[in-house]
């Protein structure tokens, strides 16, 4: 079973909080990062930063707002990831949501503002970046709002997909019609369509949240979903789905034997699957564990990453309503990647002494 064997912040900034942070390795001990910022998890003002390090993660550079040229341009930034692409350079993925005055998302309408997915390119190792390019969606936009979700994956040089899900715009008033999907472009990174659902209950009782992938030793894709009874605060297990044919057909959604939330699996070269998921019940934390057959996850071993404590929200909600609770929770959206040394390096937002910031955690054998 792996164990911690090094630790550190990643990013903290007592009066402004770093979100979902994602960590790349560019080489051995180079390592470039990307989370959002804001005055709170749900706020309109949220901005990119891209931090790096030279020496493993003992210390960080904060390279600035990559979008610092356009500070009030009415647009809020979340949930970037920096990938590195065949010929050397990097391409980021992220969402911006329409914000200006208004919130982000409405938990008593639970309508989410107008998005657009993006991607930008650097040139330079993540230096400077392009102007963001916004990637088209094809669902209509009176019934649908949408957001990256997922990790962003090369399964060949035609072949990237950009996963995401859907929820309501605000001025629909009907029900969510939530899915996990994903584009793919074949021109690497220059057009995007085939727009494939991964996982949707049609009945709407079913919400297949945050998904996450990788890609196995046999070349399938393997994605975790966090698994939510529509209308509750009920969690089902985290369930489960593969596909055998590059993301254009996928298994139904399957329930492990872990209870989270988020949760990201990282291939091992063993064939194992190590997952590392929010744990929302006492003691609440971030944890990790093994799975053999993709289903059943040794728990009773499993590592906790991050204990939260007392600090696992960040106060009472306005309602009793399940999405107003969640936006003030006070840790989450772990992310990892498997190094060439055999490592697993995580990455995660948590709050320590009311500071709410960035963290990362190497574990090892």
């Amino acid at each position: 079973m792996f164990q911690i064997i090094d630790q550190g912040i990643l990013s903290r900034q007592p009066g402004r909080g770093a979100f979902m942070p994602v960590i790349t390795s560019l080489s051995d001990d180079a390592l470039i990062a990307a989370q959002h910022v804001g005055s709170s998890l749900g706020a309109p003002d949220c901005r990119i930063e891209v931090l790096r390090t030279s020496d493993g993660g003992r210390s960080w550079t904060n390279e600035s707002d990559v979008l610092c040229g356009v500070p009030d341009d009415g647009w809020s930034y979340r949930g970037p990831e920096i990938c590195v692409v065949a010929d050397g350079r990097l391409l980021m993925t992220a969402t911006r949501f329409e914000c200006r005055e208004e919130k982000l998302f409405d938990p008593e309408s639970e309508a989410l503002q107008r998005p657009e997915l993006l991607v930008l390119w650097s040139l330079d190792q993540g230096r400077t970046w392009s102007d963001p390019q916004v990637v088209p969606v094809p669902l209509p936009p009176e019934k649908y709002t949408c957001n990256g979700a997922g990790r962003f994956l090369q399964i060949a040089s035609d072949r990237w997909l950009y996963f995401l899900e859907t929820w309501k715009p605000v001025g629909y008033a009907g029900p969510p019609d939530q899915k996990a999907a994903m584009l793919v472009s074949h021109d690497e990174g220059k057009t995007w369509g085939d727009f494939t659902v991964v996982a949707d209950d049609p009945t709407g009782a079913l919400l297949y949240w945050d998904q996450l992938g990788c890609v196995l030793p046999d070349g399938r894709i393997y994605n975790m979903f966090w698994t939510h009874k529509y209308g509750t605060s009920e969690d089902l297990p985290n369930h489960w789905s593969v596909s055998a044919d590059q993301g254009r057909s996928w298994s139904p959604p399957t329930p492990t034997n872990l209870h989270g939330q988020v949760c990201g699996p990282i291939a091992l070269p063993d064939g194992r699957v190590a997952a590392v998921y929010n744990y929302r019940h006492e003691p609440q934390g971030i944890y990790v564990a093994i799975s053999e057959d993709l289903e059943q996850f040794d728990v009773e071993h499993q590592v906790i990453i991050f204990d939260a404590g007392a600090e696992a929200s960040l106060g009472e909600p306005e309602s009793d309503n399940f999405l107003a609770q969640h936006m003030l929770i006070a840790f989450g959206k772990p992310a990892g990647h498997l190094c060439e040394d055999g490592t697993i390096l995580i990455s995660f937002w948590c709050t320590v002494e009311g500071v709410t910031h960035t963290r990362w955690v190497r574990l090892g054998n």
